[in-house]
């Protein structure tokens, strides 16, 4: 377990920024992870939820803007952002703790079987990077396939494209547990029809032929298992949307 020997928690985002280049320190959200966290190095802590990066609102017309900070409960209950979304959060951890984890802290972790961030892969996020030399936007897929560029940034916002039509399919072991494989497609306003896929892959992806993807095994899969279902979900997500 990670040895807190120091907490800050900056009230801007350009103090959170002064924090983060101390020696061995790191990003803390809703503080879901740390507890799970090995290693007994030192750390100082910075609590991000004072530094003014949370909330959801529109962003011109068809987008909408998320803050880092904000907690998959209030994804879950926003009515401004999609059902699939919303729905999407519902399901990546249980009550008890979407109160608690943030939408940052999910972007950065990159768990391979949230259905939460390919179903924002699917509505064309971009993350905004806040470093002490500049700000910069990158596609949400570039950032979970190159994760090293989190290294002196922080997650400040995350936005998505509004509009178009969602399916999603999952298989799991029982209906409220989390997705083995999940596929979710959606159809943009301008009849493009986009796939992403969670439990194939290293981290949540977008995928136009399944059957190139070599899903990594684990006790809830095989690589075989994983890839037939991401074929037969891929299938049905699109079908849905006809």
């Amino acid at each position: 377990m990670l040895k807190v020997t120091a907490y800050e928690r900056p009230t801007s985002l350009e103090a959170a920024l002064i924090a983060l280049e101390q020696d061995n320190s790191i990003l803390v959200g809703g503080g879901t992870r740390l507890s799970a966290a090995t290693g007994g190095e030192a750390v100082v802590a910075v609590d991000l939820q004072a530094a003014g990066i949370g909330g959801v609102r529109p962003s011109g017309d068809d987008a909408a803007l998320i803050g880092a900070t904000t907690t998959l409960e209030g994804i879950a209950t926003s009515v401004v952002l999609p059902d699939a979304v919303r729905e999407a959060a519902r399901r990546e951890l249980p009550s008890s703790l979407r109160t608690l984890s943030t939408l940052g802290g999910c972007i950065a972790r990159g768990e391979f079987e949230s259905e939460l961030l390919a179903t924002l892969l699917v509505h064309k996020a971009t993350v905004r990077l806040e470093a002490r030399s500049g700000t910069s936007v990158i596609p949400l897929a570039e950032l979970l396939s190159e994760p090293a560029q989190l290294a002196g940034r922080i997650i400040a916002s995350l936005e998505i494209e509004l509009g178009g039509r969602v399916a999603a399919e999952r298989v799991a072991r029982m209906p409220a547990d989390r997705a083995i494989v999940a596929a979710v497609a959606r159809r943009d306003k301008q009849g493009t029809v986009v796939v992403a896929f969670s439990g194939v892959a290293g981290v949540p992806v977008l995928a136009g032929d399944p059957e190139k993807l070599e899903p990594p095994a684990d006790f809830r899969g095989s690589t075989e298992y994983r890839k037939a279902m991401a074929r037969i979900l891929d299938a049905r997500a699109r079908e849905a949307l006809r």
